[in-house]
């Protein structure tokens, strides 16, 4: 009985046994380890998302504190002594703090030959020599003292008296100012204060030439500087004459009045700085020649004042002239053999736009600019119009433009620009005219433009540019009209839809130029 229960309990446990294959377990003990795994990577990647969120470290602020730059720069008084012996500025005593801050309200130059009345000099201050009281004022503060050996306070010149020179050198020039803008660096100007005041009405007359100054030199706000026919101004290394006030040379073809360096040369070396007008200044110089300045990159800079530069020559200088928010007026001048390290040649720049007086802002009329080392894509002439409200008024007429690896005439304007554009020469160079605007593109400018000959210009990179040898004559942002314009060839600009078959300077899409002159127009200038 005992083993039929064993043999029936064996039968039983044998159909409730499940054999399974090794292999069969091994891969159930596998795919069980790799859920484990994974339940533990989704445990960690719930922990990490689930975790509070630390809180930042709160911004460290810094606080930029910026000292901004004064106005003006306090005048030094000087003594200025004629004699038949060189003249020389003596050194300075004290320094005054008078100088005003304001500046005065600017009125339109319009495009004449001659200056307006009121910016030449007057009857009294035209007398001669032997009547005019060089009257240096005593510096604030020092009343009472008695003046230095050679910095008298009042010196009415009847006997004239030789003076020693100075003691000291030249002070090492300014470097150059950075920034810029278009391709180019064009760096605000600015002035070192300067060393010496010239006040009231101040005479240097030819008896006296040459006249030298071996420290900075300020035109004070009121006073004037008026400069004889035949005086030559020797400029000592790094120097600057600063305007506040007025400077006046009113010359002659046989008796110009020259700025140079010290010893007549132009020496790169031995460059002054810059001939410096500031807000309010009035500077007047007709038949000068200025050459062995522009230490800094600028030999003629004007802010927010009055130019009239006529039948001068500025060449050999180590830079460009400069002009901000000013009236200018520049004919009859050659400006040449320059090396200028940023700008164009000439750069005109109204920040406000133009003024509310009838007339024009800016007269370039039948002067010569050309064979001046440029910075690649600079212009001879550049005229910016920055306002988007007020437009600016220009007359270019007669001007013989000639442009090394740019264009000709750069024109950037985002407000109306009007006036005349006529009788110009643009020759060489990447482009002729170039108009460039950040305006919207329905802005057309109200620029009477003829009667231009527009001449070689490099071909573009182009095949077919390169066959025809076709240049750029001009290019614009914004619709611009150029009718009766001498293209180079009798066919015309060549533009691919309007004149297919012309083989002259090419025109860009926004250009009107039918139509076109047939021959050279006689106006403008040859090179």
């Amino acid at each position: 009985m005992d083993e039929h229960n064993k043999r029936s309990g064996d039968r039983r446990d044998a159909m409730i046994t499940l054999h399974v294959p090794r292999s069969v377990l091994t891969a159930l003990w596998a795919l069980g380890s790799l859920i484990a795994l994974a339940l533990v990577a989704v445990a960690f990647v719930a922990g990490l998302a689930l975790r509070p969120v630390m809180p930042t470290a709160a911004p460290v602020v810094v606080t930029t504190i910026i000292l901004e730059a004064t106005a003006t720069s306090a005048p030094i008084v000087a003594a200025i002594n004629v004699s038949t012996s060189p003249t020389v500025v003596a050194s300075p005593t004290a320094l005054p703090t008078d100088i005003p801050t304001t500046q005065p309200t600017i009125d339109l130059i319009r495009p004449t030959a001659a200056f307006p009345t009121a910016m030449l000099p007057t009857a009294a201050s035209t007398a001669t020599p032997d009547t005019v009281d060089f009257r240096i004022d005593s510096p604030p503060g020092a009343e009472g003292q008695p003046p230095a050996a050679n910095a008298p306070v009042q010196a009415a010149i009847a006997q004239p008296q030789p003076q020693a020179a100075p003691p000291g050198g030249a002070p090492a020039a300014r470097p150059a100012d950075a920034g810029g803008s278009g391709g180019s660096a064009r760096p605000v100007a600015t002035a070192r204060p300067a060393q010496h005041a010239l006040r009231g009405s101040v005479r240097w007359s030819a008896a006296s030439s040459p006249i030298l100054i071996q420290n900075d030199l300020l035109v004070s706000s009121g006073a004037s500087l008026i400069i004889e026919p035949g005086v030559e101004v020797q400029i000592g290394r790094g120097v600057s004459l600063v305007i506040d006030g007025s400077m006046v040379a009113l010359a002659t073809p046989d008796q110009p009045v020259r700025f140079t360096q010290i010893g007549g040369g132009d020496d790169p070396r031995l460059r002054w700085e810059s001939i410096i007008g500031r807000a309010g200044s009035v500077i007047d110089l007709r038949n000068v020649t200025i050459t062995g300045g522009g230490a800094g990159g600028s030999v003629l800079t004007v802010q927010a004042g009055r130019l009239s530069l006529q039948s001068a020559r500025i060449i050999n200088n180590g830079g460009h002239l400069r002009i901000d928010d000013s009236f200018v007026i520049i004919r009859d001048s050659e400006i040449s053999g320059n090396r200028m390290p940023y700008g164009s040649a000439i750069d005109i720049t109204l920040s406000r736009g133009g003024g509310d007086s009838p007339g024009s802002d800016i007269v370039i009329v039948n002067n010569r600019i050309l064979n001046n080392a440029l910075v690649a894509g600079t212009a001879p002439l550049r005229i910016t119009n920055l306002s988007f409200e007020r437009p600016a008024r220009i007359e270019i007429e007669q001007n013989l433009l000639v442009g090394a690896a740019g264009p000709n005439l750069a024109l950037f304007t985002n407000a109306q620009l009007m006036g005349n554009v006529r009788c110009n020469t643009l020759i060489g160079g990447a482009n002729g005219l170039s108009l460039r605007s950040d305006a919207p593109p329905n802005l057309s400018p109200m620029l009477n433009i003829r009667d231009n000959a527009i001449e070689a210009h490099e071909p573009p990179n182009n095949p077919f540019y390169r066959q025809f040898n076709i240049g750029k004559g001009a290019t614009s942002d914004l619709p611009l009209t150029m009718t009766n314009n001498w293209w180079e060839l009798p066919s015309g600009p060549y533009e691919p839809a309007a004149n297919p078959e012309g083989r002259g300077e090419a025109v860009g899409p926004n250009i009107t130029f039918l139509p076109w002159l047939p021959e050279r127009p006689a106006c403008a200038p040859r090179f």
